[in-house]
Protein backbone atom coordinates (compact mmCIF):
# COMPACT_ATOMS: atom_id res chain seq x y z
CA UNK A 1 0.00 0.00 0.00
CA UNK A 2 1.27 3.72 -0.89
CA UNK A 3 0.69 6.25 1.60
CA UNK A 4 1.25 9.79 0.47
CA UNK A 5 2.31 12.71 2.39
CA UNK A 6 2.61 15.86 1.05
CA UNK A 7 3.38 14.60 -2.66
CA UNK A 8 5.96 12.40 -1.75
CA UNK A 9 5.30 8.68 -1.53
CA UNK A 10 6.94 6.21 0.77
CA UNK A 11 6.32 2.70 0.59
CA UNK A 12 4.32 1.52 3.88
CA UNK A 13 4.12 -2.37 4.34
CA UNK A 14 1.98 -4.67 5.87
CA UNK A 15 3.43 -6.42 9.12
CA UNK A 16 4.60 -10.36 8.61
CA UNK A 17 2.02 -12.45 9.96
CA UNK A 18 2.54 -12.87 13.69
CA UNK A 19 6.28 -10.47 13.44
CA UNK A 20 6.39 -8.33 16.76
CA UNK A 21 5.76 -4.15 16.01
CA UNK A 22 8.58 -2.46 15.91
CA UNK A 23 8.07 -0.38 19.52
CA UNK A 24 9.35 3.43 18.27
CA UNK A 25 9.22 6.25 20.51
CA UNK A 26 8.98 10.24 18.94
CA UNK A 27 11.39 13.00 20.58
CA UNK A 28 9.39 15.93 20.16
CA UNK A 29 5.83 16.43 18.74
CA UNK A 30 6.08 20.33 16.90
CA UNK A 31 5.62 20.07 12.91
CA UNK A 32 7.99 17.10 12.22
CA UNK A 33 7.30 15.34 15.42
CA UNK A 34 3.75 15.35 15.77
CA UNK A 35 3.18 14.41 11.54
CA UNK A 36 5.57 11.34 12.35
CA UNK A 37 3.66 10.40 15.81
CA UNK A 38 0.13 10.93 13.77
CA UNK A 39 1.91 8.46 10.56
CA UNK A 40 3.02 5.60 13.11
CA UNK A 41 -0.84 5.48 14.85
CA UNK A 42 -1.50 5.31 11.25
CA UNK A 43 0.57 2.33 11.25
CA UNK A 44 -0.46 0.89 14.13
CA UNK A 45 -0.34 -2.92 12.15
CA UNK A 46 3.84 -2.30 11.54
CA UNK A 47 4.64 0.06 14.53
CA UNK A 48 3.69 0.83 18.02
CA UNK A 49 4.12 4.38 19.09
CA UNK A 50 5.25 3.41 22.76
CA UNK A 51 6.06 7.22 23.85
CA UNK A 52 6.99 10.31 23.79
CA UNK A 53 9.91 12.84 24.61
CA UNK A 54 8.04 16.37 24.85
CA UNK A 55 8.81 19.97 27.07
CA UNK A 56 5.06 20.39 28.40
CA UNK A 57 3.19 17.34 28.90
CA UNK A 58 0.14 19.49 29.40
CA UNK A 59 0.09 21.18 26.05
CA UNK A 60 -2.48 20.35 24.04
CA UNK A 61 -1.84 18.09 21.01
CA UNK A 62 -3.78 16.40 18.19
CA UNK A 63 -6.55 14.08 19.74
CA UNK A 64 -5.26 11.13 18.12
CA UNK A 65 -2.35 11.47 20.42
CA UNK A 66 -4.30 11.75 24.03
CA UNK A 67 -3.79 7.94 24.66
CA UNK A 68 0.14 8.19 23.94
CA UNK A 69 2.71 8.42 27.03
CA UNK A 70 4.35 11.29 27.12
CA UNK A 71 7.33 12.28 29.48
CA UNK A 72 9.80 15.47 29.83
CA UNK A 73 12.24 13.19 31.37
CA UNK A 74 15.23 11.67 28.65
CA UNK A 75 15.62 8.33 30.95
CA UNK A 76 12.18 7.69 31.49
CA UNK A 77 11.47 7.98 28.23
CA UNK A 78 14.05 5.66 27.10
CA UNK A 79 12.51 3.74 30.01
CA UNK A 80 9.68 2.52 27.82
CA UNK A 81 12.06 0.16 25.88
CA UNK A 82 11.67 1.51 21.83
CA UNK A 83 13.48 -0.45 19.09
CA UNK A 84 13.75 3.30 17.64
CA UNK A 85 13.61 6.79 18.40
CA UNK A 86 13.01 9.59 16.15
CA UNK A 87 14.18 12.77 17.18
CA UNK A 88 12.90 15.56 16.50
CA UNK A 89 13.50 17.81 18.62
CA UNK A 90 14.19 21.41 18.18
CA UNK A 91 17.08 21.76 20.06
CA UNK A 92 20.34 20.72 19.30
CA UNK A 93 22.31 19.73 22.65
CA UNK A 94 18.80 17.91 23.89
CA UNK A 95 19.14 15.70 20.32
CA UNK A 96 22.62 15.07 20.91
CA UNK A 97 22.10 13.78 24.75
CA UNK A 98 19.44 11.63 23.75
CA UNK A 99 20.93 10.25 20.57
CA UNK A 100 24.10 8.93 22.73
CA UNK A 101 22.26 7.47 25.29
CA UNK A 102 19.84 5.74 23.06
CA UNK A 103 22.68 4.25 20.79
CA UNK A 104 24.72 3.22 24.35
CA UNK A 105 21.68 0.94 25.07
CA UNK A 106 21.48 -0.36 21.41
CA UNK A 107 18.23 1.88 20.93
CA UNK A 108 18.60 2.61 17.55
CA UNK A 109 18.39 6.04 16.49
CA UNK A 110 16.14 8.11 13.66
CA UNK A 111 17.25 11.95 13.22
CA UNK A 112 15.55 14.86 11.66
CA UNK A 113 18.12 17.12 14.18
CA UNK A 114 20.61 18.50 12.21
CA UNK A 115 22.11 20.31 15.09
CA UNK A 116 22.76 17.40 17.25
CA UNK A 117 24.23 15.18 14.85
CA UNK A 118 26.59 17.79 12.98
CA UNK A 119 29.68 17.31 14.81
CA UNK A 120 28.98 14.07 16.27
CA UNK A 121 28.95 11.42 13.13
CA UNK A 122 31.94 9.34 13.55
CA UNK A 123 31.17 9.26 17.45
CA UNK A 124 27.46 8.44 16.91
CA UNK A 125 28.31 6.18 14.12
CA UNK A 126 31.20 4.33 16.51
CA UNK A 127 28.00 4.09 19.33
CA UNK A 128 25.96 2.77 17.22
CA UNK A 129 28.23 -0.18 15.93
CA UNK A 130 29.39 -0.78 19.10
CA UNK A 131 25.85 -1.48 20.43
CA UNK A 132 24.58 -3.09 17.50
CA UNK A 133 22.09 -0.13 17.07
CA UNK A 134 21.15 1.45 13.59
CA UNK A 135 21.90 5.28 13.14
CA UNK A 136 20.37 7.04 10.54
CA UNK A 137 19.47 10.46 9.61
CA UNK A 138 18.70 11.08 6.34
CA UNK A 139 15.88 13.26 7.13
CA UNK A 140 18.38 16.17 8.53
CA UNK A 141 19.50 17.16 5.21
CA UNK A 142 17.91 17.53 1.89
CA UNK A 143 13.83 17.06 3.20
CA UNK A 144 12.16 15.56 0.41
CA UNK A 145 15.48 15.21 -1.64
CA UNK A 146 17.57 12.21 -0.56
CA UNK A 147 20.97 13.84 -0.61
CA UNK A 148 22.73 11.53 2.10
CA UNK A 149 21.74 8.35 -0.06
CA UNK A 150 22.95 10.22 -3.43
CA UNK A 151 26.22 11.01 -2.09
CA UNK A 152 26.51 7.54 -0.85
CA UNK A 153 26.09 6.33 -4.41
CA UNK A 154 28.26 9.04 -5.82
CA UNK A 155 31.03 7.83 -3.14
CA UNK A 156 30.39 3.86 -3.93
CA UNK A 157 30.57 4.69 -7.92
CA UNK A 158 34.22 6.16 -7.72
CA UNK A 159 36.20 9.32 -5.55
CA UNK A 160 34.16 12.72 -4.90
CA UNK A 161 35.62 15.73 -6.57
CA UNK A 162 33.26 18.18 -5.39
CA UNK A 163 29.32 18.78 -4.73
CA UNK A 164 26.77 21.73 -5.02
CA UNK A 165 23.61 21.61 -3.23
CA UNK A 166 20.37 23.96 -2.01
CA UNK A 167 20.19 22.85 1.46
CA UNK A 168 17.84 25.13 2.94
CA UNK A 169 14.00 25.23 1.78
CA UNK A 170 12.92 28.12 3.95
CA UNK A 171 15.92 30.46 2.37
CA UNK A 172 14.84 29.78 -1.09
CA UNK A 173 11.17 30.16 -0.60
CA UNK A 174 12.40 33.67 0.33
CA UNK A 175 14.77 33.72 -2.07
CA UNK A 176 12.22 32.99 -5.04
CA UNK A 177 9.82 35.17 -3.59
CA UNK A 178 12.14 37.99 -4.11
CA UNK A 179 13.00 37.24 -7.44
CA UNK A 180 9.44 38.25 -8.37
CA UNK A 181 9.53 41.34 -6.61
CA UNK A 182 8.41 40.66 -3.04
CA UNK A 183 9.84 42.50 -0.25
CA UNK A 184 12.69 40.68 2.53
CA UNK A 185 10.12 41.49 5.51
CA UNK A 186 7.27 39.91 3.62
CA UNK A 187 8.95 37.48 1.98
CA UNK A 188 10.08 35.99 5.68
CA UNK A 189 7.03 36.28 6.88
CA UNK A 190 5.63 34.68 4.19
CA UNK A 191 7.95 31.28 4.64
CA UNK A 192 6.97 31.51 8.42
CA UNK A 193 3.07 31.46 7.77
CA UNK A 194 3.88 28.38 5.32
CA UNK A 195 5.87 26.60 8.14
CA UNK A 196 9.31 26.66 5.71
CA UNK A 197 10.90 28.89 8.69
CA UNK A 198 10.91 29.06 12.14
CA UNK A 199 8.98 31.79 14.42
CA UNK A 200 12.81 33.11 14.72
CA UNK A 201 14.25 32.72 11.96
CA UNK A 202 18.01 33.57 12.73
CA UNK A 203 19.56 29.87 11.72
CA UNK A 204 17.93 30.14 8.06
CA UNK A 205 18.94 33.80 7.47
CA UNK A 206 22.05 33.77 9.41
CA UNK A 207 23.36 30.78 7.49
CA UNK A 208 23.77 28.05 10.84
CA UNK A 209 20.68 26.15 9.34
CA UNK A 210 23.42 25.53 5.96
CA UNK A 211 26.80 25.32 7.59
CA UNK A 212 25.40 22.19 9.65
CA UNK A 213 24.24 21.07 6.62
CA UNK A 214 26.92 21.09 4.85
CA UNK A 215 29.28 19.79 7.36
CA UNK A 216 26.68 16.38 7.28
CA UNK A 217 27.44 16.64 3.60
CA UNK A 218 30.93 16.55 3.63
CA UNK A 219 31.03 13.70 6.31
CA UNK A 220 29.05 11.71 3.64
CA UNK A 221 31.27 12.61 1.17
CA UNK A 222 34.96 12.69 2.20
CA UNK A 223 34.75 11.43 6.01
CA UNK A 224 35.34 14.96 7.42
CA UNK A 225 33.35 16.67 10.04
CA UNK A 226 34.51 20.53 8.89
CA UNK A 227 33.89 22.76 12.29
CA UNK A 228 31.51 25.40 12.06
CA UNK A 229 34.10 28.24 12.47
CA UNK A 230 35.89 26.90 9.27
CA UNK A 231 32.67 27.08 7.20
CA UNK A 232 32.31 30.11 5.10
CA UNK A 233 28.88 31.74 5.15
CA UNK A 234 27.04 34.91 3.94
CA UNK A 235 24.02 35.91 5.68
CA UNK A 236 20.57 36.77 3.92
CA UNK A 237 19.55 40.39 5.25
CA UNK A 238 17.36 42.82 3.74
CA UNK A 239 20.58 44.58 2.13
CA UNK A 240 21.40 41.31 0.12
CA UNK A 241 17.40 39.92 -0.49
CA UNK A 242 16.86 43.69 -1.87
CA UNK A 243 19.74 43.66 -4.63
CA UNK A 244 18.47 40.35 -5.77
CA UNK A 245 15.03 41.67 -5.95
CA UNK A 246 16.52 44.86 -8.32
CA UNK A 247 18.28 42.30 -10.28
CA UNK A 248 15.71 40.17 -11.06
CA UNK A 249 17.80 37.09 -12.37
CA UNK A 250 17.35 33.54 -10.43
CA UNK A 251 19.78 33.77 -7.42
CA UNK A 252 19.64 31.02 -4.85
CA UNK A 253 21.95 30.06 -1.83
CA UNK A 254 24.36 27.30 -2.84
CA UNK A 255 26.64 25.30 -0.51
CA UNK A 256 29.84 23.97 -2.64
CA UNK A 257 32.22 21.47 -0.54
CA UNK A 258 34.92 20.14 -2.56
CA UNK A 259 38.17 18.03 -1.98
CA UNK A 260 41.32 20.48 -1.74
CA UNK A 261 44.89 18.90 -1.22
CA UNK A 262 44.83 16.75 2.06
CA UNK A 263 41.73 19.35 3.46
CA UNK A 264 38.04 19.52 2.78
CA UNK A 265 37.07 23.37 1.50
CA UNK A 266 33.03 24.28 2.53
CA UNK A 267 31.60 27.72 1.70
CA UNK A 268 27.73 28.79 1.35
CA UNK A 269 27.03 31.89 -1.13
CA UNK A 270 24.53 33.74 -2.83
CA UNK A 271 24.86 33.03 -6.67
CA UNK A 272 23.46 33.87 -10.25
CA UNK A 273 21.97 30.39 -11.41
CA UNK A 274 20.53 31.70 -14.60
CA UNK A 275 23.33 29.77 -16.64
CA UNK A 276 22.71 26.29 -14.44
CA UNK A 277 19.38 24.94 -15.63
CA UNK A 278 19.61 22.24 -12.82
CA UNK A 279 19.67 24.87 -10.06
CA UNK A 280 17.67 27.50 -11.47
CA UNK A 281 14.46 25.09 -12.05
CA UNK A 282 14.69 24.63 -7.81
CA UNK A 283 12.16 27.14 -6.57
CA UNK A 284 9.93 27.91 -4.07
CA UNK A 285 11.15 25.33 -0.79
CA UNK A 286 13.16 23.01 -3.03
CA UNK A 287 16.23 21.52 -2.23
CA UNK A 288 18.84 20.13 -4.66
CA UNK A 289 22.18 18.13 -5.17
CA UNK A 290 24.75 17.60 -7.52
CA UNK A 291 27.52 15.65 -6.92
CA UNK A 292 30.74 14.90 -9.39
CA UNK A 293 32.92 12.19 -9.03
CA UNK A 294 36.37 11.13 -10.45
CA UNK A 295 34.74 9.93 -13.22
CA UNK A 296 32.94 12.97 -14.35
CA UNK A 297 29.73 11.29 -13.77
CA UNK A 298 27.08 13.56 -12.33
CA UNK A 299 24.58 12.47 -9.53
CA UNK A 300 21.94 14.58 -8.91
CA UNK A 301 18.28 14.65 -6.71
CA UNK A 302 16.15 17.62 -6.15
CA UNK A 303 12.72 18.12 -4.16
CA UNK A 304 11.21 20.08 -1.64
CA UNK A 305 13.50 20.67 1.28
CA UNK A 306 10.91 21.80 3.86
CA UNK A 307 7.96 21.63 5.62
CA UNK A 308 6.24 18.42 7.54
CA UNK A 309 5.70 16.21 4.60
CA UNK A 310 9.03 15.84 3.02
CA UNK A 311 10.77 15.72 6.28
CA UNK A 312 8.67 12.70 7.63
CA UNK A 313 8.53 11.18 4.15
CA UNK A 314 12.33 10.96 4.86
CA UNK A 315 12.14 9.80 8.59
CA UNK A 316 10.04 6.68 7.11
CA UNK A 317 12.44 6.11 4.60
CA UNK A 318 15.10 5.35 7.07
CA UNK A 319 12.74 3.64 9.92
CA UNK A 320 11.27 1.37 6.76
CA UNK A 321 15.18 0.14 6.07
CA UNK A 322 15.68 -0.68 10.05
CA UNK A 323 11.99 -2.58 10.92
CA UNK A 324 12.92 -4.42 7.23
CA UNK A 325 16.05 -5.65 8.88
CA UNK A 326 14.76 -6.54 12.04
CA UNK A 327 11.94 -8.32 10.30
CA UNK A 328 14.72 -10.33 8.80
CA UNK A 329 16.28 -10.78 12.06
CA UNK A 330 19.17 -9.38 10.60
CA UNK A 331 21.63 -7.28 13.00
CA UNK A 332 20.41 -4.02 12.28
CA UNK A 333 22.63 -1.98 9.99
CA UNK A 334 22.63 0.86 7.90
CA UNK A 335 23.64 -0.15 4.35
CA UNK A 336 26.80 1.64 2.64
CA UNK A 337 28.26 3.80 5.79
CA UNK A 338 30.43 6.78 5.39
CA UNK A 339 34.04 6.55 5.62
CA UNK A 340 35.37 7.83 9.01
CA UNK A 341 38.32 9.71 8.76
Amino acid sequence: MRVTISDREFVKKPGAAGARRLRVGVAGLGVVGGGAALELIGAAARYELCAVLVRDREKPRAPELDGVRKYTDVGVFLSEGPDVIIDALPCGDAGRILTERALTQGVSVVSANKQAVFGSLARFHRLAADNKAAFAYSASVGGGAPMVETVRNARNAGKINALTAIVNGAVNYILTLAGSGVSFDEAVRRAQAAGFAEPDPEADLSGDDARAKASILAFEAFGVEIAADKIEVEALDAARAGHIVRDSRAWRQLTRIEKLGDGVVARITYECVDDDGFFSAVRDEGNALRVVNATGADFTCADKGAGRGPTVRSLFADLEAISAAAEASQEISLKNPPPLA
